[in-house]
């Protein structure tokens, strides 16, 4: 793995990083490439929906849990040791975020089975998502696209964009820096591919500043569908 994975997310951490309403949370919610985040948990027990969708959910919980410790721990020692590009001051130092990052973690795993018999976690192994179009009113994805992943390329993440916003009114994708915290180069070809593809494309600010230089996010919707 070519990058930091950021997990243990929370339901705060999404509104801030997707700016997200009250209304949006209300709505049909796909997480794609979601990780060990505590997203999915804590939206069901408010009675809100939402799937999330990663290859690695194909793992029993004892495989995965093992495999995200050592995720965990690696997360830890990168953060720690380049403390200097991070903005702790919404979580109250670093230590902080670290232990929010492992409760949200821990969330997840104790929501794992039962959201698998709920096929709230899917595993997807395929470009082609088992879903009709637009069965969600937002498709989210974070730390996962734009990251500088060795096999996305250009052509990947326009694919991978396309088939969210044919199942997805509306798709929002953060951030749009690469593990270096640089803008991604990708992300002008693919705002030009999408373009061409008469896809509706939008580069919004967010409130999330944990990287100080990540504070973006991509909207993408059909164009054939209405946005508010």
């Amino acid at each position: 793995m070519s990058k930091l994975v950021l997990w243990g997310h929370h339901i705060s951490d999404y509104q801030e990083m997707f700016d997200l309403s009250s209304e949006d949370l209300a709505g049909k919610l796909l997480d794609f490439g979601s990780g060990a985040s505590a997203f999915n948990s804590e939206i069901t027990k408010t009675g809100g929906y939402c799937i999330s969708v990663d290859p690695l959910f194909g793992l029993d919980r004892a495989t995965l849990k093992s495999k995200a410790l050592l995720v965990f721990a690696d997360m830890v020692e990168t953060v720690t040791r380049e403390q200097f590009k991070y903005d702790f001051s919404r979580y109250g130092g670093l230590d902080a975020l670290i232990e929010q990052r492992r409760l949200g973690m821990e969330e997840f795993f104790a929501d794992y089975n039962i959201g698998k018999k709920e096929q709230r976690y899917v595993p997807a192994t395929q470009l082609r998502l088992p879903f009709n179009d637009f069965s969600f009113d937002m498709a989210l994805s974070s730390h996962y696209l734009f990251a500088g992943l060795d096999e996305q390329d250009t052509e990947f993440h326009v694919n991978v964009i396309i088939e969210l916003a044919r199942i997805a009114k509306e798709v929002r994708i953060f951030p749009l820096i690469d593990r270096n915290t640089q803008p991604s180069p990708f992300l002008g070809p693919v705002l030009l591919a999408l373009q061409e593809n008469n896809f509706g494309v939008e580069v919004k600010s967010c409130p999330y500043h944990l990287q100080p230089q990540g504070n973006a996010m991509l909207r993408v919707w059909a164009q054939q569908c209405e946005i508010c």
